[in-house]
């Protein structure tokens, strides 16, 4: 029955099988199929664009949000500390009024003094003055705890432990001021050991034909690390000889803040030069040569001073050390 079957459908095989594929169709149905996967491709990563490109926008949001946020919390701090210095300094002020700790007669001096220190702030006098009197008074109170006076039994040594308040007052007045000493000692070394170099610096300015103002802003970027005192001392020169109308003005201010015999005369060079037109660069190769042979002889000073300043530390230190090498072995076989 079966094999009947397939005799009977074997025509029907042999002619599609004799039928040919349209080759149109065949190439239609390539270009859907490929037009398809090309879609479903494209599609899904335009779906993964669109994804990544939100999360990138809310990210990029979120940043904004935090940076102001910070910038926010950043200016209310500054505002905070801004206002608890200004009640501070407004605490300061009263309290020097009050006790008149600043003299009339001796506010400029104290006032170029601390200039030269470097605090040129307007409120630096008030610190400073606020700063002798409640160290003067806080030493005082904290060398009341160490006298302590038996009125029954009055010797010598508690007699002078009456003189040990006073001794307190007189080291908590004069602290700030011997701080304030020993920095602008420190400003005054730095600017004499790099003022050679600034003058070397700007002779070379001078002869590459820059003005003043530009050669002294110059020499402060390239002298930024080494002398960093001494180069911001130059860049406020050159800011003033750009909007002073007087060039002699802002040379004497520079000389005011370098209360320094060398800077004076480099300020008096500089203006004769500008006065009389002569070559700025021949005086600055002079004063260099100048300072430079100062400097010199001030480190062949140290130098000469340094036996006198190591006997005490030998004899102390190692000479002893020194005695006990070469006394101890024979000691030992001794006994």
């Amino acid at each position: 029955m079966l094999m009947q079957m397939l005799v009977s459908m074997s025509p029907e095989l042999q002619n599609a099988t004799n039928q040919t594929i349209d080759p149109v169709m065949a190439v239609i149905g390539a270009i859907c199929l490929v037009l398809f996967v090309g879609t479903l491709l494209i599609g899904r990563n335009l779906g993964a664009y669109n994804v990544t490109k939100r999360r990138v926008a809310e990210l990029q949001k979120r940043r904004e949000e935090l940076r102001g946020e910070y910038a926010s919390t950043k200016r209310k701090k500054m505002a905070a500390s801004k206002k608890s210095e200004e009640d501070k300094l407004e605490m300061m002020q009263r309290v020097v009024k009050r006790f008149n700790l600043i003299q009339e007669n001796t506010r400029r001096d104290l006032e170029e003094f601390l200039y030269t220190a470097g605090y040129r702030n307007k409120s630096a006098i008030v610190k400073y003055a606020f700063a002798q009197g409640a160290l003067a008074i806080g030493l005082m109170l904290f060398s009341l705890l160490y006298v302590k006076l038996d009125m029954s039994n009055l010797t010598p040594t508690t007699l002078l432990k009456l003189f040990v308040p006073f001794g307190a007052i007189y080291v908590g007045f004069w602290l700030p001021k011997v701080l304030v000493v020993n920095n602008r000692t420190k400003r005054w070394n730095e600017c004499q050991k790099g003022l050679p170099d600034a003058l070397d610096l700007m002779m070379i300015c001078s002869e590459a034909g820059l003005t003043l103002g530009a050669a002294l802003k110059r020499v402060s970027a390239e002298l930024e690390r080494a002398y960093p005192i001494l180069a911001e001392e130059l860049s406020i020169a050159s800011v003033e000889l750009g909007f002073l109308p007087d060039k002699r003005t802002a040379l004497e201010n520079l000389a005011k803040r370098i209360a320094l015999p060398e800077v004076r005369s480099l300020a008096s060079i500089l203006i004769q030069t500008e006065k009389y037109g002569t070559p700025v660069s021949q005086a600055l190769r002079i004063l260099a040569k100048e300072f430079r042979t100062q400097r010199m002889l001030r480190a062949e000073q140290k130098a000469a001073r340094l036996p006198a300043i190591m006997t005490v530390p030998m004899i102390l230190f190692i000479l002893p050390t020194m005695f006990i090498v070469v006394i101890a072995p024979a000691m030992i076989k001794a006994f």
